[in-house]
């Protein structure tokens, strides 16, 4: 059935309206939802769309996104919170399963390009699909969830060699060596890193010097855009050229502006592109070959599973723990789609072999969540009471005496940390979000990836000896349940609280706390001090408003406080409205 390219586009969208929501109630990953609406619309489902063509060339662009948002994501700061032995499991993976892979293809009669390239593809995991589970899980603060980070990102580094790889095996067959075809490669790449280290920052600047948000984002396609056809005229792909793009912005200051700008732009067409691989899914191949399919997909989890089983012991995981690694990254990947996309159109891969491996991908991505709580309930099973995540905590701060024990590293907790460590005063930071983790670390703070909500995660800390705990976390019932937890089994605390607002005080203070803080009062206070000011009024006459203010303020938080803390609160507010009485008199 034939239709406009608009048309098309419509019957696209429609599809993942539908089948999205219908994905995430199944508790299954958008990407499943996508696959399976191109399916459904695609030529061997509904037939709705019989020409994927059009629809193709639309979402290159869904490729090209992706790589860019991969290589803007791979920042200093964020390589810097994987260890050395995790860093050591992630190559290592990568290494030994495309060795195996390698020679398990070569055995069977497939010729070296293609081998190498599936191999590569295969030896990636779901990167959206696993850390999307383990947040969910609460499971990212843990050792495994580190060294799931750290295979997951290494594997994001490895992107731009694959892409080379991949060019390099579709030249196998031209007059050009494959062997210079990669040093041409990486010699390109080193180009456009060089000429980007120094140019970008710079164009960045003028543009943002320019304060107008159109400007920056057409700024971002236009280098995204630029960098692929760079790439792509040079002979390389036009993925790998967005790739290096994102890499180069990735240390500039501008990179949290660029993702906010292009997320819009990257979720469109790589909804696209997912919903283009599930139209290519042929039904005849998968039901004519659904024995070799099966087979392949037994040969993918088993190979991958015995690998990162082997590593992970190597590395000084205990058993469970290493059946938990290993088959939780046992699936396929989201980049295998791309691999097998750019190789079967430069001949690298056979098409008929590209068709059958993208079902087998895609039921392995389908399988993952599954895996990946089978392999905690195994652990949990085998080793029941395991606190192997809270062991590097312990150690290192083993000693330690009459710290303030800080939860969150947010802008709150972070500005904290600064001050305690300008006096000297010892203290520990306990944050779950391993980006607010690498920027602490980046700081030089001692900050540790944990879940600060758990008691096994307080005793970790030696909060015992703790003698001040300051909640700084953002979410406002995770801080009232660390409150009542600290309070519970450590009395002896001093605890301060940030608080949401002042409706927040009550709670927090019925939860233990000794002083609960509202984030938005002083802010509000000291934005109110700069407008008056531009308003000409006169400075003496702003600070008896402020203070008259702050003391209603103190009062109404008197008053949600509990009775044990009223009287205290109502001193501080007395105090707090002295200075302004003393000014006024003069």
């Amino acid at each position: 059935m034939s239709h406009s390219v608009l048309f098309e586009l419509f019957l696209v969208l429609t599809a993942a309206v539908i089948a999205v929501p219908l994905a995430q109630k199944l508790r299954a990953n958008s990407i499943i939802g996508f696959l399976i609406g191109g399916f459904c619309i695609g030529p061997f489902g509904f037939g709705l769309i019989s020409d994927r063509e059009d629809i193709s060339t639309v979402a290159e662009l869904g490729i090209v996104f992706l790589l860019f948002m991969i290589g803007l994501e791979l920042s200093r700061e964020r390589l810097r919170v994987i260890g050395g032995r995790f860093a050591t499991l992630g190559f290592l993976q990568i290494g030994v399963t495309m060795a195996v892979m390698f020679g398990v293809l070569l055995l069977i009669n497939y010729d070296m390009p293609a081998s190498i390239v599936i191999a590569g593809a295969l030896a990636l995991s779901s990167t959206a699909i696993i850390l999307k589970q383990l947040s969910d899980e609460r499971q990212l603060h843990t050792r495994f969830g580190r060294a799931a980070l750290a295979i997951l990102l290494l594997q994001d580094v490895a992107v731009g060699p694959f892409l080379i790889m991949v060019q390099a095996a579709g030249n196998a067959g031209s007059e050009t060596s494959p062997w210079i075809s990669a040093l041409s490669g990486v010699g390109a790449v080193a180009v456009l890193l060089l000429t980007g280290r120094y140019l970008l920052p710079r164009l960045f600047r003028y543009i943002a010097a320019l304060k107008n948000p159109e400007l920056f984002a057409i700024g971002t396609l236009f280098v995204v855009l630029a960098a692929s056809t760079l790439t792509e005229a040079a002979g390389l792909s036009m993925a790998l050229g967005a790739f290096i793009a994102g890499v180069m912005l990735a240390e500039t200051e501008f990179r949290h502006q660029i993702e906010a700008d292009i997320s819009p732009f990257r979720g469109v067409f790589l909804s696209l592109f997912f919903m283009s691989v599930g139209m290519s899914v042929n039904a005849n191949v998968v039901i004519g070959q659904a024995g070799t399919i099966i087979l392949w997909l037994i040969g993918l989890l088993v190979i991958k599973a015995a690998v990162l089983f082997g590593l992970s012991l190597l590395i000084g995981f205990n058993r469970a723990s290493s059946i938990r690694v290993a088959m939780s990254l046992a699936a396929g990947g989201e980049f295998a789609f791309v691999m097998l996309a750019l190789a079967s159109q430069n001949g690298a891969v056979p098409i008929d072999i590209a068709v059958m491996l993208i079902p087998v991908v895609a039921i392995s991505m389908g399988l993952t969540p599954t895996l990946i709580s089978l392999g905690h309930r195994i652990e949990q099973k085998l080793h029941p009471k395991e606190t192997d995540q809270l062991s590097e905590i312990s150690d290192e701060t083993d000693g330690i005496q009459k710290h303030v024990l800080v939860i969150g590293c947010g802008r709150v907790g972070r500005v904290l940390a600064r001050l305690l460590r300008t006096k000297e005063i010892p203290f520990i930071v306990l944050e779950s979000d391993a980006q607010q983790v690498s920027r602490g670390r980046a700081e030089g703070l001692p900050v540790y990836f944990a879940d600060g909500s758990r008691p096994e995660t307080f005793r970790a800390a030696h909060t015992e000896q703790a003698h001040i705990a300051a909640v700084a976390m953002g979410n406002p019932h995770a801080t009232e349940k660390t409150v009542a937890l600290l309070r519970q089994h450590y009395p002896h605390l001093k605890i301060f609280a940030r608080a949401q607002d002042i409706t927040h005080i009550g709670p927090l203070s019925r939860s233990g706390a000794d002083a609960a803080i509202p984030e938005v009062l002083e802010t509000g206070l000291r934005l109110s001090d700069h407008v008056l000011a531009a308003c000409d009024i006169p400075q003496e006459d702003i600070d008896l408003e402020i203070a008259k203010f702050r003391r209603a303020d103190m009062l109404l938080m008197n008053e949600l406080a509990p009775r044990t803390a009223r009287q205290k609160t109502e001193d501080q507010a007395q105090k707090t409205a002295k200075p302004a009485k003393s000014r006024k008199s003069t």
